[in-house]
């Protein structure tokens, strides 16, 4: 083998191993990535469900406060009157 045709299977060696660690590179990236976002879908779903446990809680709040600033008679009324919906009409 001549000088010059080792001077091109050697470029030509280096050349293929770039090529391949460019694609496994790429790969890393793309297993990363696929990674990251499967996290972020978790995270959004776990905040999503905070969120409605927020907003059960601030209703609860809410009701609580009318309990303890109405004063009695206000609160028997409210009650008579939701007992009245929840009866059956026949």
């Amino acid at each position: 083998m001549g000088f010059w045709e080792f001077v091109i299977v050697i470029t030509v060696i280096g050349v293929v191993g770039n090529i391949i660690q460019s694609g496994m590179k790429l790969e890393r990236q793309r297993l990363r990535s696929k990674t990251l976002t499967g996290e972020a879908e978790e995270q959004r779903g776990l905040i999503a469900e905070m969120h409605a446990e927020i907003v059960k809680l601030r209703d609860r709040v809410n009701v609580l406060e009318k309990l303890a600033t109405d004063d009695d008679r206000k609160l028997a009324s409210e009650i008579e009157r939701l007992r009245g919906e929840n009866r059956p009409n026949y």
